[in-house]
C-alpha cells in the first residue's frame, strides 16, 4: 500500500485536508477522497484541498467535496442577461437571425480561480470577457445579471422582471439535479439599503473597445448558490457509548419503562418541511433595515416564491437516511418570509426543519416496545403476527370499552365468547396533511378482518345480533377508548425549525447551516408504521426536547447557542 502524505487544517468551523500532488505518487480519485474523509475509519475531513499546482503561471487549488465530487462552485456556463435602467432588455447579440439580450459563455481553464477569502469573503473568482453588439437604434445595457450553470431558460431575450418570475426546484437530487457538479444555479447576490439591487450597474469605463482594456475596467459581479446547505453533528459529549444513549426525562432523572432504562438509538437524520421551489432571483424588501444587511450587495433573508408549498416535502420513518457527520449534506430551497412584500400570503405555510430518526432499545440493544395509555407508559408485545401484537394496549383497551357498559360477544359452535385481544387489530389515525394536528401519531383498535365477519351480541345469552361497525364505531370514539401512542419496535424520531440569524426561523441561499446537536431528552414522537408520513407533531402529552448548538455559515460564521424544548 503506497504512503499518502497529508496535512490538516482548521478553520471557520470546518477542517479540510491538502493533498500536495508533489509529495504524493497516487492517484486522487472520488473512492480515495471518501475514504479519506470519513471520519470513522479515514482520516476525517470536511473536504480536500489539492495542490498547489501552477496554472497558467499562477499556483492554485482544486477542492473537493468528502463525497469526491468537486466544490459547489464548479461552472460549467455562464448566461449574462443586459438590461437598461428600469430592467428592460437590451440587445446584445445576434442569434439565429435575430438578436436577444443574453450572452452564453464557457469558462475555458485558468477562468476561474481560488478567492481572496478576505474583505467581501469571496469563495471564487470567475474571469469572463464577452464582445456585445447591439442592434442599430438600440440603447446601451446600463445594467448585467449572470447565471451561472443557467438551467430551465429558453432562449428567447426576458426582461429583469421576468427573470424575478422564474421558479424551479433547485434542490433537486439525484444524477440530474442541481445540486451536483456544474449545475448549482447562481444568480446576482441581491442586495438593499433602500433598494433592490438585483443586477450589477455597467458604468461607462466598463464599455471597453479593446480587450486589454476591458480586463483592465472590468464590471464586478457578485452570485450566490440559490439553494441553501444542512448538515447535523451530535456532541461527542452528549454520553453515547456503543451508539446508545441512556435516556433521560426533561428533569434529568433516569428515564425508564417497566423498571427497565430505555436507551435510544440514532439511526439518520434528514429536512422535512421543505419549499418545493425557489425563486431564481433572491427577492427581498429593500426597506428591511440593520442586521438583514452585510453590505449593500448582500441580504440575509428572503422572500419565499408565493407558488411554492409544503406539499410532497415531508417524508416517512424508512426515508430519513442521511448519516451524521459534517461530510454528509442536504440542499434545500429558501424558505423565509412565508408573506410577500406587500402581505400576500404565499402558499407555504411551515417552516424548514431537521428530523431525527432513531429506536429506543434496551441495555443488549433489543427494540423496547413501548406504550403509552391513560397516562402511563408501559412496556408491550411487538409482533409480526396481529393476534400476538400490542397484547397490554389491546387489554388496556377491552378494559376501556367494558368499563363504559359496552360488552360484545361473539357466537361459537359451543354457545358465546367475549371479545377479546385476538379480535383486535392496532390502526394508524387518518394521516392529516398539517402538522401539529395531534392526530398522525395516535392509534385506536378496529376489529380484524376475521372477527368483523363473527356474529356479535351485546350479552352472553339472548338479545339480537348487532353489526361489527357498532363495535368499530365505539372503540374508534375518542370519548368511549382513549387513543395511545405506540413507539412500535422503538420507532421514534425528534425534530425542530432550523434556525436562522437573529434567532429567525427559516433557511436562505447561500448559507450553511450547521446543526450539532448537543441534548436529547425523552422517547420522541412514536411511530407505528414507518411507511406512513410524518408530519412533525409532539403530542401534548410527551415530554421530550432537543438542545442543539447550530453554526450558521455563509461567508462568514455566526455562532449561536440554542436550547430547543420540546
Amino acid at each position: 500500500m503506497s504512503e499518502i502524505i497529508l496535512r490538516k487544517y482548521h478553520g471557520v468551523g470546518n477542517d479540510y485536508l491538502i493533498f500536495d500532488p508533489k509529495k504524493n505518487d497516487v492517484v486522487l480519485n472520488e473512492r480515495l477522497i471518501r475514504q479519506l474523509c470519513r471520519r470513522n475509519i479515514g482520516v476525517g475531513a470536511d473536504g480536500i484541498l489539492y495542490g498547489p499546482v501552477m496554472e497558467d503561471k499562477k499556483i492554485k487549488v482544486r477542492i473537493f467535496n468528502p463525497d469526491g465530487s468537486e466544490a459547489e462552485n464548479h461552472v460549467t456556463k455562464v448566461r449574462f442577461y443586459f438590461f437598461n435602467g428600469v430592467g428592460g432588455a437590451v440587445n446584445v447579440k445576434l442569434q439565429n437571425g435575430s438578436y436577444v439580450n443574453y450572452y452564453d459563455w464557457t469558462p475555458e481553464k485558468g477562468d476561474q480561480s481560488d478567492g481572496t477569502n478576505t474583505g467581501d469573503d469571496i469563495e471564487s473568482k470567475l474571469k469572463a470577457t464577452i464582445v456585445i453588439n447591439t442592434a442599430a437604434g438600440d440603447g446601451i445595457p446600463q445594467r448585467i445579471a449572470a447565471v451561472l450553470n443557467p438551467t430551465g431558460l429558453d432562449n428567447t431575450s426576458k426582461s429583469l422582471s421576468e427573470l424575478k418570475a422564474v421558479v424551479a426546484d433547485y434542490a433537486a437530487s439525484g444524477e440530474n439535479g442541481l445540486t451536483s457538479k456544474g449545475k448549482f444555479v447562481m444568480f446576482n447576490s441581491v442586495g438593499g439599503g433602500g433598494e433592490d439591487f438585483s443586477t450589477t450597474l455597467i458604468k461607462d469605463e466598463n464599455l471597453c473597445k479593446t480587450e486589454a482594456d476591458a480586463i483592465a475596467h472590468p464590471v464586478t459581479i457578485y452570485v450566490e448558490r440559490s439553494v441553501a446547505k444542512v448538515r447535523v453533528t451530535l456532541d461527542a459529549n452528549m454520553g453515547f457509548t456503543d451508539n446508545k444513549l441512556a435516556l433521560k426525562d426533561k428533569d434529568g432523572k433516569d428515564l425508564k419503562v417497566g423498571g427497565e432504562q430505555v436507551y435510544l438509538q440514532l439511526d439518520g437524520w434528514g429536512l422535512t418541511a421543505e419549499t418545493s421551489e425557489g425563486r431564481l432571483v433572491k427577492k427581498i424588501n429593500p426597506k428591511w433595515e440593520g442586521t438583514w444587511w452585510y453590505t449593500a450587495y448582500r441580504s440575509f433573508w428572503a422572500i419565499n416564491s408565493m407558488s411554492a408549498t409544503n406539499t410532497n416535502k415531508y417524508h416517512s420513518y424508512n426515508d430519513i437516511e442521511t448519516s451524521f457527520g459534517t461530510e454528509n449534506v442536504l440542499y434545500t430551497n429558501e424558505n423565509a418570509q412565508l408573506t410577500d412584500i406587500n402581505g400576500a400570503e404565499g402558499l407555504v405555510k411551515e417552516r424548514t426543519k431537521f428530523i431525527l430518526k432513531g429506536k429506543l432499545c434496551k441495555a443488549n440493544g433489543d427494540p423496547f416496545t413501548i406504550v403509552r395509555h391513560l397516562g402511563a407508559h408501559f412496556a408491550d408485545t411487538q409482533s409480526e403476527t396481529e393476534a400476538e401484537n400490542l397484547i397490554e394496549l389491546k387489554k388496556s383497551i377491552l378494559g376501556l370499552l367494558s368499563a363504559s357498559g359496552n360488552n360484545y360477544y361473539y357466537s361459537t359452535e359451543s354457545g358465546r365468547e367475549q371479545i377479546g385481544t385476538g379480535d383486535l387489530q392496532i390502526i394508524v389515525v387518518s394521516q392529516e396533511e398539517n402538522e401539529n394536528s395531534q392526530n398522525n401519531c395516535y392509534v385506536y383498535a378496529q376489529l380484524t378482518t376475521d372477527a368483523a365477519a363473527k356474529t356479535w351480541f351485546t350479552s352472553l345469552e339472548g338479545g339480537t345480533a348487532i353489526e361489527a361497525t357498532e363495535i368499530n364505531g365505539k372503540l374508534a370514539n375518542e370519548e368511549i377508548v382513549d387513543r395511545a401512542l405506540v413507539w412500535n419496535s422503538g420507532m421514534t424520531y425528534y425534530y425542530n425549525k432550523i434556525k436562522h440569524l437573529n434567532d429567525f426561523d427559516g433557511v436562505v441561499r447561500n448559507h450553511i447551516y450547521a446543526i450539532n446537536v448537543t441534548k436529547i431528552a425523552g422517547l420522541g414522537t412514536p411511530v407505528y408504521d414507518p411507511d406512513e408520513i410524518i408530519y412533525p407533531e409532539t403530542p401534548e402529552e410527551n415530554d421530550h426536547y432537543i438542545a442543539a448548538q447550530i453554526n450558521i455559515l455563509s461567508w462568514r460564521v455566526v455562532d449561536e447557542d440554542y436550547e430547543l424544548v420540546w
